[in-house]
């Protein structure tokens, strides 16, 4: 088949998609149940995935039938992507050229400038499930990429790829997989955490990424004890200084959660950056039983950020981790 031709094919699936896709959101349940026999009666066309990617990637398509375009073919990646993926329904569905075609196309997707959150949000998670299937030996870029994104690309570009992270390290590494890129992903992330000209918001998603590395090392805490505490107790030694004058920082007047948006976003943001700190803290002192210092050698630093009381200008929160009582009033 020719260019031309294989174009004009994707167009007719593209037209016959958002149709389908508009009438799965039908209130009439007959319309929307058809509609659904229909996407996966379409499931062993090879334009099909590569007409909703292309549909998700429609700036001038309306978003609900984006995210539908993207459920749809998360639906169709579990099911026929690779035997590796659970869900998978017993025959493979993509060929490698069509495969090759829609991993940057979704990984350009995902961490877009322009993309919606949203359609951002839907597509890393189809990124995460085609990585587990495919990270590293059909994919070996992916992870370069996206580490590449963090310490340099503008906030919007940056907040995609640390969503992508965030699924991966939640669920598409294995643990052989995690430990093989996890000084490096730490590193990327305290970059983007620490960097205090990027908004308050993408470098708490950061940190929220960070204690994600931590949630995935307790599954191997038991067998790899020894091993896990010391790239823990590693990696703190960095990010506890970074964590402390986070905590000390005191916010702007409550008058400013009353001003122009722009101003209560960046509240809004600092307020959790400081409570994904916290949450790091809790992890770490509760489930790897560490001491919260610098890793100086001195418990100076744990002092002064165990009796440090932040003002938000919020609700209350009242951390008590082990006798010691972080106070967020």
């Amino acid at each position: 088949m020719d260019v031309d031709a294989s174009r004009g094919s994707i167009v007719v699936m593209e037209e016959q998609l958002i149709r389908l896709l508009n009438e799965t959101l039908s209130s009439a349940e007959g319309p929307r149940a058809r509609a659904e026999q229909q996407l996966l009666h379409l499931y062993t066309n090879p334009d099909f995935p590569i007409g909703l990617t292309s549909i998700a990637s429609h700036d001038s398509v309306t978003l609900s039938i984006r995210q539908s375009a993207l459920l749809a073919l998360k639906n169709f990646v579990l099911a026929g992507w690779s035997p590796t993926i659970d869900g998978f329904k017993g025959q493979a569905l993509v060929d490698e050229p069509t495969k090759a075609r829609l991993r940057p196309a979704l990984l350009d997707l995902a961490t877009s400038a322009s993309a919606e959150r949203k359609v951002q949000n839907a597509a890393s998670y189809v990124v995460s499930k085609i990585a587990g299937a495919d990270y590293p030996d059909r994919w070996p870029e992916l992870l370069p990429t996206l580490l590449r994104l963090v310490p340099d690309a503008d906030d919007a570009r940056v907040y995609g790829a640390l969503k992508v992270l965030a699924d991966l390290v939640e669920d598409g590494f294995s643990e052989d997989q995690f430990f093989g890129v996890a000084q490096d992903l730490i590193n990327a992330l305290f970059v983007a955490a620490s960097n205090e000209a990027r908004r308050p918001a993408i470098r708490a998603l950061a940190i929220s990424v960070f204690r994600g590395c931590f949630d995935t090392l307790e599954m191997v805490l038991e067998d790899h004890k020894s091993a896990v505490k010391g790239f823990a107790e590693g990696a703190l030694s960095k990010w506890m200084p970074f964590f402390i004058g986070v905590i000390n920082t005191r916010l702007g007047p409550a008058s400013s959660m009353h001003a122009e948006g722009g101003l209560q976003e960046a509240h809004q943001g600092q307020v959790a950056l400081k409570l994904q700190v916290v949450k790091v803290i809790i992890t770490v002192r509760w489930v790897y039983l560490l001491d919260v210092d610098t890793g100086s050698g001195s418990h100076a630093s744990s002092r002064r950020f165990s009796g440090s009381v932040v003002s938000t200008n919020t609700c209350p929160i009242l951390c008590d981790m082990g006798g010691t009582n972080l106070i967020i009033t």
